[in-house]
């Protein structure tokens, strides 16, 4: 038996709740944001009780419609660029010319401003950008390692994105 298990001050003991998605507005610098998010109600009298999971959710959802409101790439997408790249977070920051532990902290949740949300976007959708980033500042990485390492990867990431459109080619032509 899983219960969910809470504190109510109505009941003033553990009781189980259950949780309702509702509309919340919340405020995030000065601005007002409408968005999904939940609520946990104590089974035994109706009223609502905390739970710090359900707070941090809608603290995260509340981001979220932050970041498509101002146009700021979203967390998921973030978290895929050292993956993608085969770079950690500390040499990516270092790459870019960041703090240290700027990119780390993106990844930990923290919103990133919108003029490095932009740069962001454009290194994860643009692997010849950038290639073209860690040329021209693998100095700033403290190990060569990292940039070997990084560089093969995004060669063979634009390999096989060049290696698609002949494919493609190919089955036309044979088709035709």
């Amino acid at each position: 038996m899983n219960e969910k298990m809470t504190f109510c001050e109505q009941c003033r003991k553990d009781v189980t709740y259950y949780e309702e998605s509702v509309p919340i507005k919340g405020t995030l610098k000065g601005e007002e944001y409408n968005y999904t998010g939940k609520k946990a109600i104590c089974t035994g009298c109706g009223a609502e009780v905390y739970v710090a999971e359900i707070e941090d959710e809608n603290l995260k959802m509340l981001y979220e419609a932050y970041r498509q409101k101002n146009g700021i790439m979203p967390l998921e997408k973030i978290l895929e660029i050292p993956q993608k790249y085969d770079i950690g977070k500390r040499p990516l920051s270092l790459l870019l010319g960041w703090g240290e532990m700027t990119f780390t902290r993106y990844c930990d949740g923290d919103m990133p401003t919108k003029q490095y949300s932009d740069m962001l976007q454009m290194i994860y959708c643009e692997p010849n950008f950038y290639l073209s980033l860690l040329e021209e500042n693998k100095g700033n990485l403290k190990s060569q390692t990292a940039y070997e390492k990084s560089k093969r990867t995004t060669a063979e990431l634009l390999g096989e994105q060049n290696n698609a459109i002949p494919k493609v080619d190919e089955v036309i032509n044979y088709l035709l």
